[in-house]
């Protein structure tokens, strides 16, 4: 017989559910977990850019095609994606399929990855978020988790590197390209050319999340990372995500992209992608891809300086807050994009939840982008005071 109590009893999400807690509270709440970028007002941003878009759309409605999409979406949202990402390779060498988001896009490579590398090992740098090791465990991979942070609490690249050396099969490394989340802190140029290295030695493969394009500098600036893997002809695989960049979260829009060497293995490379999809959702929803494809046709240059724009204010907040409190959380703050990872215990994460209704994940991480200007100072005095320390 099957029984429903025979699932397994699990937490809910983590994210999620600290999430809830902080709307439950109230206005009054500070919400430093789910990463949105948020007004002054406490509503999620629309860019301009995409607002303009969204109107197009929206004036075209009545004769928007709601048939089924093509199994790897929209023409038009997939050359707009190679552009952005891979924009010094021609189109043979990209395959490439939408998704629903970037957290489908890394599920159909990792599933593409089984397909031809079935006792592959994805090994994944920590602290990572949360949602990778899940996503990563669900494709039936064997998944190993290898320390990223250094003693001083930087990146370091040092047991990743002899991880990699020491494989004795093949191995997928998971690397986020750029605002690392949680911690908002990126290996250094030096760093990310010698992973690259190592990977075109050991002839292993690079499983890129590319997630944040754009917020670390500007989206032609961001994607040179990925040169370094592509011009040193290491096997890549690509999860790019609209969620962030273009504000559309709910949309769920992302694409997942291989570079392939020939125009013969781009189109055997697509249509395993099709396979894959097929038996999970099929297609993926058109309309956010109709909403990226119409911003890069039409608005590209104003939604390059909403980029910059959001750029500034999460730099300006993140000089607030290192101005505000204790020293030794100066480091932590000194990444970029929306997040990084306070030095706190869960005990003290806690308290700032029950005495001063501020709400964070239990690893520290904070969504800075959620933080309006008018509550630093507030959320600042109450770190300190769980902290019991003075500035």
């Amino acid at each position: 017989m099957w029984h429903f109590e025979d699932l397994p009893s699990l937490a809910p999400d983590p994210i999620f559910a600290i999430t809830a807690q902080a709307k439950a509270a109230g206005s009054q709440a500070i919400n430093g977990t789910i990463g949105v970028i948020m007004d002054e007002q406490g509503s999620v941003v629309v860019f301009p850019s995409v607002q303009k878009a969204l109107k197009d759309l929206g004036a075209a409605m009545q004769t928007y095609d709601t048939s089924y999409p093509p199994l790897l979406g929209l023409p038009t949202f997939r050359e707009a994606v190679h552009a952005l990402v891979l924009p010094h390779l021609p189109p043979h060498r990209i395959a490439s399929i939408a998704s629903t988001a970037g957290t489908g896009a890394l599920a159909l490579n990792l599933r593409l990855l089984k397909l031809f590398h079935p006792q592959a090992t994805v090994m994944l740098p920590v602290p990572a978020w949360v949602n990778h090791l899940p996503v990563c465990e669900a494709s039936g991979l064997q998944v190993l988790a290898v320390p990223c942070l250094g003693k001083d609490g930087l990146p370091s690249t040092g047991s990743l590197t002899a991880a990699i050396e020491q494989a004795t099969g093949p191995v997928a490394v998971l690397l986020q390209v750029g605002c690392h989340n949680p911690t908002g802190l990126d290996f250094s140029k030096e760093q990310w050319e010698a992973l690259a290295d190592c990977l075109a030695h050991c002839g292993q493969l690079a499983l890129l999340d590319f997630a944040y394009q754009g917020f670390g500098g500007e989206p032609e600036e961001d994607a040179k990372i990925i040169t370094l893997f592509t011009d040193r002809e290491v096997p890549t695989l690509i999860a790019w995500s609209a969620s962030k960049n273009h504000a559309i979260y709910g949309l769920r829009c992302g694409c997942a992209l291989a570079v392939t060497p020939d125009e013969e293995m781009q189109k055997k490379v697509e249509v395993n992608f099709s396979r894959v999809t097929r038996g999970m959702h099929s297609a993926a929803p058109t309309f956010g891809q109709s909403v990226v494809a119409r911003v890069q046709q039409a608005y590209s240059s104003e939604w390059r300086a909403d980029l910059r724009a959001c750029r500034t204010v999460l730099q300006q907040k993140r000089s607030l807050l290192q101005q505000a409190l204790p020293k030794h959380f100066s480091p932590s703050l000194a990444g970029r994009g929306m997040f990084a990872m306070l030095p706190l215990t869960v005990t003290q994460i806690q308290k700032l939840r029950k005495d001063h209704a501020v709400y964070l994940t239990d690893d520290g991480r904070i969504n800075i982008a959620g933080i309006p200007f008018d509550r630093i100072d507030r959320l600042c005095a109450a770190v300190i005071d769980v902290a019991g320390e003075r500035v």
